[in-house]
């Protein structure tokens, strides 16, 4: 291929690359900068620099990061299908499959292949994702090219400038995470606070610049000590002191909520040695200077993280009685650690991707093909890229990569997807826990699990994986769809029996399904269960298509309370209702109703059955029309769970007393909490009992209490 003769500029481009990557081909990218130069000609930035300028400096990245041939070509000609007439075929053929793949990979969907924006930003990443799965060197570009657009920001108008810096936070930054990227990802973290959040970036800017002197003489304060240690122990190392970058110390403010003056861990001092042993030595050696932080030690050599990081983490108090992160680890490991695995895929693309550091990506790809809606999708990136903060092991020694929080059941369900909605607890090192229990960073977990057991609706409130959510969602929908069915079904023969029609007048499966636009029979029962077919329709079909009296529709609602032996409706059949909800049947917050209060049921449509009590003030929003018939199943035997709101005076032992009321009566106390203000208390109370009349008795007690004022169930 002829190479046309570059300017001096040019040339000086490729002498760069070649600098900080001798492997790579000097006249391949001299044939790639002509390419770019003819096909972005006449095109230009917001700064107003040559288009050019902007794959230059993702391919200095890319070199920097010691990527190969194929991969800095891509970061050179990213935009050229996007934004240019040429086409994949051309690039394919002049410079190779791998970086027309790559290429085309990082091109974003175009407005003609999707109508929205949301639609459209929703499958780029789909196709990102996808790709990424196939040959991870995809990312590199699209995070360099972020890196230098993120650089450039100040050239954009303020609301795009907000957009895309919040969008960096939420993908970007958690991606360089996940690649072991350290040094990229502090600079996008600081670069995106700084136009998400202009105003508090400008104030720990400042706070940092106002004292630079007093934190650099702190640290030296720290280094020279532990020199002399070493020294004084014949030991060969590196040592380094930083302050932490302003995202990172503005989320410690958060999450402390504090100011930047009392933040004191703002200081981290890094070791560097030759071996691992000599990371363990230099451990003892800070400890016997300074005495250690326990719950803010680390072993992530021991430990690796998914991401290839190891090193060894310790807090310590250093002088004046401030918090000093110490971080030890070897000359490969700080390479690992600033520029990620990725610095080795130039020689184990193959080895790398055939190991467990990439497998969050399968996994990604696998549950992104189970979310069709966009928004969805986008919000189920912002979750599941986030950086993975603990690992643990199953029995047989298999590690298992999980957020901060995550709790037992999420961990069962990382493992498999029966073992979550089986599971019923877990056992901890040597010790049994529940399945809300959060799990401990290099723990190992035996999931324990019943045969019986299955999900409830909670779980998906307790669970923080996006595979957790995923499964339960996909069990619920199943289960729900079937007892709407099996619900759909009784309503449907219980209003075939009120109608006092013989059964050969019953209408056809066929014909039934045919009149409610249903495909066949069972998905009418599921429609009617989940409240959906409105009961004064099935009436009306059931009585030739003709209104019935407000009067005849009134019995037909009450058949359970009316006893009237003229009654034109006799065969009452009511629905019986369990104390446990589930997924078509639920109670009423309002009233909390308890077996043996007269109930009533209310048919509403994505729900199903919400049960009242039959005095709830709340019954009179519900026409008639929604009411079914409902009592208590006679086969009742476990405790139900009440809820008591008690409003108090301020006065002293009135909690103590409310106590003995509910010991007095034996019942089993679950949840109890008390505010107090300076006149008034409220005492909210969860707890289990077997008959409508223990909690009446209650009830009756608590209101009898000096200084209660009320007592009613929430």
């Amino acid at each position: 291929m002829a190479v046309q003769e570059l300017t001096s500029n040019q040339k000086h481009i490729v002498d760069v690359l070649i600098k900080k990557n001798p492997a790579l081909n000097r006249e391949i990218l001299e044939n790639a900068i002509v390419f770019i130069a003819e096909a972005h000609s006449g095109q230009y930035r917001k700064s107003g620099m040559p288009y050019t300028e902007h794959p230059y400096e993702v391919a200095k990245i890319l070199s920097d990061l010691k990527q190969d041939q194929a991969t800095v070509l891509a970061g050179l000609l990213h935009d050229v299908v996007e934004d240019t007439p040429h086409t994949l075929s051309e690039i394919s053929e002049k410079f190779g499959d791998d970086t027309a793949f790559m290429v085309d990979a990082v091109t974003k969907i175009t407005a003609a292949q999707q109508e929205s924006k949301t639609a459209r930003k929703a499958e780029t990443y789909r196709k990102l994702i996808t790709a990424m799965a196939k040959d991870p060197r995809v990312i590199m570009i699209k995070i360099a090219d972020r890196i230098h657009n993120m650089r450039t920001m100040q050239y954009m108008k303020p609301e795009k400038r907000k957009i895309i810096a919040q969008e960096t936070l939420d993908i970007y930054v958690p991606l360089t995470h996940r690649f072991g990227l350290y040094k990229l990802k502090t600079e996008l973290e600081d670069l995106s606070f700084k136009y998400v959040n202009p105003v508090e970036y400008q104030k720990l800017v400042d706070a940092l610049i106002e004292n630079k002197e007093a934190r650099e003489k702190y640290i030296q304060s720290v280094i020279g000590p532990l020199q002399i240690k070493l020294a004084l122990e014949d030991f060969d190392c590196t040592i380094q002191g930083r302050t932490k970058n302003i995202y990172s110390i503005y989320n410690k403010m958060i999450a402390r909520g504090c100011e930047f003056e009392d933040i004191f861990d703002i200081f981290a001092i890094r070791i560097i040695v030759d071996t691992i042993p000599e990371c363990y030595l230099a451990l003892g050696y800070v400890h016997n200077l300074w005495p250690p932080l326990q719950s803010r030690f680390k072993d992530y050599i021991a430990t690796p993280k998914p991401n290839l990081y190891q090193s060894i983490h310790t807090t310590v108090i250093g002088p004046e009685n401030k918090m000093v992160e110490v971080q030890i680890r070897t000359k490969d490991m700080d390479l690992t650690a600033e520029k990620g695995f990725a610095a080795h895929w130039a020689y184990k693309l193959e080895t790398q991707h055939e190991g467990e550091e990439l497998a969050w990506l399968d996994h990604m790809v696998k549950l992104q093909s189970e979310i069709s809606d966009s928004r969805e999708y986008l919000d189920f990136l912002k979750v599941d890229l986030k950086p993975e903060g603990i690992v643990v092991f199953t029995p047989k020694g298999n590690s298992i990569e999980l957020p901060d929080g995550a709790i037992v059941l999420d961990f069962a369900f990382a493992v498999h997807t029966e073992l979550g909605l089986h599971c019923i607890g877990a056992r901890i090192n040597d010790e049994v826990v529940s399945l809300d229990k959060p799990v401990p960073h290099g723990a190992t977990i035996q999931v324990l699990k019943s045969p019986t057991q299955e999900p409830s609706p909670e779980w998906l409130e307790m669970v923080t994986t996006t595979k957790a959510k995923q499964e339960l969602r996909k069990w619920m929908k199943t289960s729900m769809l079937q007892q709407a069915r099996d619900l759909g079904r009784e309503i449907w023969t219980r209003e075939l029996r009120v109608s006092k029609m013989e059964k050969d007048q019953y209408p056809s499966d066929e014909s039934t399904a045919k009149h409610f636009g249903t495909p066949n029979i069972e998905t009418f029962y599921e429609r009617l269960g989940q409240g959906e077919l409105p009961l004064q329709d099935i009436h009306r079909f059931l009585n030739g298509g003709e209104n019935i009296s407000k009067e005849a529709s009134a019995l037909r609602f009450f058949p359970t309370f009316n006893k009237d032996k003229k009654s034109p409706v006799q065969d009452d059949m009511p629905l019986e209702i369990g104390q446990e909800t589930n997924l078509v049947v639920h109670f009423a917050s309002c009233c909390g109703p308890v077996p043996g209060d007269k109930i009533v049921g209310i048919m509403r449509p994505q729900v199903g059955i919400e049960v009242h009590s039959l005095k709830c003030p709340c019954l009179k929003d519900f026409p008639v029309e929604q009411q079914i018939p409902v009592q208590w199943s006679p086969d009742l035997s476990e405790p139900f769970t009440t809820h008591l709101i008690v409003e108090t005076d301020n006065r002293k032992n009135i909690t103590f007393d409310v106590l003995k009321v509910i010991k007095d009566e034996n019942l089993f106390l679950d949840q109890m909490s008390v505010v107090s203000k300076q006149s008034s208390g409220r005492i909210r109370m969860e707890f289990k009992a077997f008959r409508k009349e223990q909690v009446d008795s209650v009830t009756y007690k608590i209101q009898q209490i000096s200084g209660v004022r009320e007592v009613k169930k929430s």
